[in-house]
């Protein structure tokens, strides 16, 4: 099939970015022609929270990407409308996580071919700000698709809250490819100047209200009380101020046992950090799913997650990994339960699931499904 991807690809950075490049790639894999709709302009300055939203490296890609598409001009969505109709496609799959996307993605989806399938592939359905727009904005997105996709059950019941389309299959979160493999703990420490004596348990990714940092930083002193060789790897950008975690941290008197890295990681140094953990925490107070915990898995590390719809669907208590309830008690015991207890069942759990959530089968699912 000739197919066409829209959605952020390099140079930007990001989850969904790096996602849409390995379903390029998964794509072209199965035979498949593809091509990219970029983004010219995909946030104004004003709505992106973070520091930059593109890849400091140059990347060498095969793929082929038109940076052409701009989410806040309607004159320029008629012109990426002509474009794809040059590129005659069979199939048109767009990616969506904010109604920020929904007016573009919906005028190009009605204008083009009936003959031609639509299908989104739905990340998160409201963001985390929570806009009161954005349910009307997904129903128009939803309304010119063929198909939808998501990567999770809480996100296909909150669609189907939402909306009355009868269109949705839910799939899984692929595991990602690209950042590599699990490497050697005291090599990954050494990389990272990290103090090979002590263990570590990381909190990765962008920080946010919702990812329950705070709660993991209040469940710290009573870890440490029976693991006092134990350091917190705090790693990622903030999209938020540290001036409380920071100050909580103090308060605590655990700045000893806190490393902090705010920054965004680049994608070579990321299975270092990971490699370098003895469990992964994820405390969101919410989640539509999360690709910190694909990473986990990628890379063969246990997590301790939040029991909140959205994680506790790949992450099984005991199983593939911990859960625990939303208070940092409850944190704690699990953390010093999950760091006394031997992973290797866990791990060879993972290991299993692994085999389930490839890409290969996740494009062989949607392409049996259109």
């Amino acid at each position: 099939m000739n197919i066409v991807v829209i959605g952020p690809f390099y140079p930007y950075r990001g989850g969904i970015s790096d996602t849409n490049k390995e379903l390029c790639e998964s794509l072209i894999d199965n035979g498949h022609d593809v091509e990219i709709i970029n983004f010219k302009l995909l946030y104004p300055k004003l709505l992106f929270p973070g520091k930059t939203q593109f890849q400091k490296k140059n990347i060498n890609t095969n793929l082929k990407s038109h940076r052409i598409l701009n989410t806040v001009n309607p004159f320029n969505w008629f012109g990426v409308l002509k474009r794809i109709k040059e590129i005659k496609p069979d199939l048109i799959i767009s990616t969506y996580w904010t109604g920020l996307l929904s007016p573009s993605y919906s005028l190009i989806n009605k204008f083009v071919s009936n003959k031609v399938k639509k299908i989104g592939i739905i990340h998160n359905v409201i963001s985390h700000e929570k806009r009161p727009i954005e349910k009307y904005l997904l129903k128009l997105y939803l309304s010119k698709l063929d198909k939808y996709f998501t990567l999770s059950k809480n996100v296909l019941n909150q669609i189907q809250e939402i909306s009355k389309e009868n269109k949705g299959v839910k799939l899984f979160h692929p595991l990602p490819k690209k950042f590599g493999v699990k490497e050697d703990k005291i090599i990954s420490k050494k990389t990272l100047h990290l103090n090979t004596e002590h263990e570590y348990i990381l909190f990765f990714g962008l920080i946010r209200e919702y990812k329950g940092l705070e709660t993991l930083i209040k469940s710290m002193p009573k870890v440490l009380k029976l693991n006092p060789n134990l350091k917190l790897l705090i790693v990622g950008e903030n999209y938020i101020s540290m001036k409380k975690y920071k100050q909580l941290i103090k308060k605590l008197d655990i700045s000893k046992s806190v490393i902090i890295k705010n920054t965004f990681i680049d994608d070579d140094k990321i299975k270092y950090w990971f490699s370098s953990s003895e469990l992964v925490i994820i405390p969101y107070k919410k989640a539509s799913q999360s690709g910190i915990t694909s990473l986990s898995l990628q890379f063969e590390v246990p997590t301790v997650s939040s029991n909140i719809d959205g994680l506790n669907e790949v992450i099984n208590d005991n199983i593939t990994g911990y859960l625990f309830d939303m208070n940092f008690d409850e944190l704690a015991a699990k953390i010093n339960y999950a760091l006394k207890s031997d992973k290797n069942n866990i791990v060879n759990n993972i290991i299993k699931l692994k085999k389930e959530l490839t890409w290969d089968s996740f494009v062989t699912q949607i392409l049996k499904n259109i």
